[in-house]
């Protein structure tokens, strides 16, 4: 999974990085599944494989590789920290071969120990998740369920420090990956059903949605700015893994309270991946099943690099077992 892509050419310049890896590793699986292919499979060996490499004796991961395989730094970020629990959790709840589970969890039960030292707002939330999808495999383990809680508790702590009624948000800025907040709330209630676990994520997404849906179309936050509370919000560069972050929001939202208004709102931010968006442009590439790196505003970028890429192709794997109830509600 090569990071960066020159057009549609991977530039192998770039390197490799966990993160990619990670995403990967679940849209690999969620494929598999799909098909039980037995090449797919072959994938979610090599993605996990590269994962388990990237694991320190410390329990922490590395992130950036380069082309020859050399590391170049001493440990990933935080949110890459969480990306990995987000997808060694769910590699526990698929349906694999108990080999592969077997792996994945021994790198999420030696990385464990770093979970109430990672603070970023999404590394919470990916760990949130990962937690989840653990517990869908072991639901009577007791200490992840504690770490769950934990978890999600302590973003409804910084929603209840920050939330304002003109700003229902858990900082002061809204900036990338904004929909993993809510949706890790979503998750953590229907594990655990408590009410404020719903409410927070309720209103966290509401908000979100009033700022980013406009007129019955996705605009994510810009990275060229991001949009600071009491600040002009920046509409671009608008990247393909927010719209994935939204959608995957809206359909935990979807599953957990059944509000077909969530449905709708999904399939919104599903559809700006293929041109329902402020420029009218498709970013999937049906030829090469790539997909463009961000939107600006005269167009997008013609670089298919792997965060885009496999965001997409995530999108596209969460939303297919839902295109059927759309259909079925629009013709009823």
């Amino acid at each position: 999974m090569i990071q960066h892509a020159i057009f549609s050419i991977p530039n192998r310049r770039t390197g490799y990085t966990t993160d990619d890896n990670a995403r990967a590793l679940i849209a690999a699986i969620m494929e598999f599944e799909r098909t039980q292919s037995r090449h797919i499979l072959r994938l979610v060996s090599t993605y996990l494989s590269f994962v388990h490499y990237a694991q320190t004796p410390s329990g922490r991961f590395h992130n950036f590789m380069a082309f020859d395989q050399v590391w170049l730094d001493d440990q990933g970020s935080d949110d890459c920290f969480g990306r990995v629990l987000w997808a060694c959790g769910y590699a526990l709840a698929a349906d694999l071969h108990p080999n592969i589970k077997q792996v994945a969890k021994e790198l999420f039960d030696r990385a464990r120990r770093w979970i109430p030292l990672t603070q970023s707002l999404r590394a919470r939330a990916y760990m949130a998740m990962g937690c989840y999808y653990y517990l869908k495999h072991l639901p009577g383990n007791d200490e992840i369920r504690e770490t769950l809680a934990e978890i999600a508790d302590s973003l409804c702590v910084e929603f209840n420090q920050m939330a304002k009624p003109d700003w229902a948000w858990f900082e002061d800025v809204l900036t990338y990956s904004n929909g993993m907040m809510p949706r890790a709330l979503y998750l953590a209630y229907q594990q655990l059903q408590k009410e404020e676990y719903l409410r927070v994520a309720s209103e966290s997404l509401d908000f979100l949605t009033s700022v980013c849906v406009v007129d019955g179309m996705l605009h994510p936050i810009g990275c060229n700015g991001w949009y600071i509370r009491g600040r002009e919000r920046a509409w671009y560069d608008q990247q393909p893994v927010d719209p994935m972050c939204h959608m995957l929001a809206y359909l935990a939202a979807y599953d957990t309270t059944g509000n077909d208004k969530y449905l709708q709102l999904a399939k919104i931010s599903f559809d700006w991946f293929f041109g329902h968006n402020s420029v009218g442009e498709a970013l999937y590439d049906p030829v090469t099943g790539g997909c463009s790196d961000a939107l600006g505003p005269h167009g997008r970028n013609l670089n298919q690099g792997a965060e885009s890429t496999v965001c997409c192709l995530l999108a596209q794997l969460s939303m297919l077992p839902y295109l059927e109830k759309l259909t079925e509600k629009e013709s009823a």
